[in-house]
């Protein structure tokens, strides 16, 4: 594992009393008493978790300078490392920690090895490290965990977020979905369709049948209704084009990342309503990178001072023409491109709160005055 400046590398984290590790970045030098935040960063499908860590960090960095309220001192960033056979084969992973499928560790499926430890998700991992941060003994003012993926990482958020049960606490963690290559789809319905694609509702792609065991006995309802309630932040560069993942599955979802973005979206609003406790933000002109994603001025804002949903999100909809059919949605649209900042319309109630400071500034200023 890289020595990166301002993290601490931990080639073997225990998650468990069973001996279950993997490999952490996390920062150094912080007072546990004094953090208030964390963000979990996922790494992206080559497993470059060094590689997050840095780029989440340099993130930090630029909102503390934009931002005073943002202090380095409050939050640490969490980067695990997921490692595969691949790794093992090149000798990055070390005997005892755990291992995946190639790409399998996205979904929530159970590791492969080391021989002595079986049947373990890497969800389960990350129930691990969120309930670490949790833990009021250990960080006794924390009162935010985000879990945070870009493209590959935001498939496994995505897909964790529907998932994982739901502890007493679990008002503190927040989602960060920007980018994903595909999604989990909540409903039965498409935006395209393909008759020959007779599994483009099975898991990972959808809620039909082939949950991993992560998942238990859970059926739709119960996972689309726990992840509606989720405080879950999307974000899409408009300009994300590509069209990532080309499995038939992906494809009945929109033919890139950006329009698969707006399809969910629709489908979310149209089938549940939009969930209070959801953002999404149109990042302009940015295309399939993390650090225009992260350094956005909403990706700062998400990441790192965000507390509730407090937009009422005005969604896009997908310009795809489509008809009525169980493979597919029935309806006709035109798609409107904007950043959130312009999607948004703000609730009177919070327009108000953003202008109480200014509002208290000039009070002041004029009992200072003398006449």
């Amino acid at each position: 594992m890289p020595q990166i400046t301002q993290a601490a590398a931990y080639p073997e984290w225990t998650l468990d009393n069973n001996g279950a590790k993997i490999p952490v970045f996390q920062s150094s030098g912080l007072d546990q008493n004094e953090v208030t935040r964390a963000v979990i960063v996922l790494p992206g499908k080559p497993r470059d978790c060094w590689n997050y860590w840095n780029i989440m960090n340099n993130a930090l960095n630029k909102a503390t300078y934009q931002n005073t309220s943002v202090s380095r001192s409050q939050i640490s960033i969490m980067a695990p490392c997921f490692w595969t056979e691949v790794d093992v084969q090149a000798g990055a992973a070390k005997p005892d920690v755990l291992v995946w499928g190639e790409t399998t560790w996205i979904s929530g499926h159970e590791n492969v090895g080391p021989s002595g430890i079986s049947n373990y998700s890497s969800y389960q991992a990350l129930d691990a490290l969120i309930a670490y941060y949790m833990d009021r003994s250990t960080y006794p003012n924390l009162n935010t965990v985000v879990l945070a993926g870009h493209s590959a990482g935001a498939q496994m958020t995505q897909r964790y977020a529907g998932m994982r049960a739901t502890p007493a606490d679990d008002d503190r963690l927040h989602f960060w979905i920007a980018n994903p290559g595909s999604l989990m789809w909540l409903s039965e319905d498409r935006p395209i369709p393909n008759a020959t694609c007779s599994d483009f509702d099975d898991y990972k792609y959808g809620l039909q049948s082939g949950y991993p065991a992560y998942a238990g006995d859970r059926k739709r309802k119960s996972i689309t209704d726990s992840y509606n309630k989720r405080l879950i932040n999307y974000a899409w560069g408009t300009a994300d084009n590509g069209d990532g993942d080309t499995r038939c599955q992906a494809e009945t979802q929109g033919p890139t990342h950006y329009t698969r973005g707006q399809n969910f979206v629709s489908m979310i609003n149209s089938t549940f309503g939009w969930p209070s406790n959801a953002t999404v933000d149109w990042i302009e002109g940015v295309s399939h990178d993390n650090v225009g994603m992260m350094e956005s001025a909403e990706g700062l804002y998400k990441l790192f001072s965000y507390q509730k949903a407090d937009f009422i999100v005005e969604v896009p909809v997908s310009n795809s023409t489509t008809t009525s059919s169980s493979h597919k949605s029935s309806s006709t649209s035109k798609s409107k491109h904007s950043n959130a900042s312009s999607d948004a319309k703000l609730t009177l109630a919070h327009y108000y709160c953003r202008m109480l400071p200014a509002v208290l500034a000039f009070v002041t200023l004029l009992s200072s005055l003398t006449i």
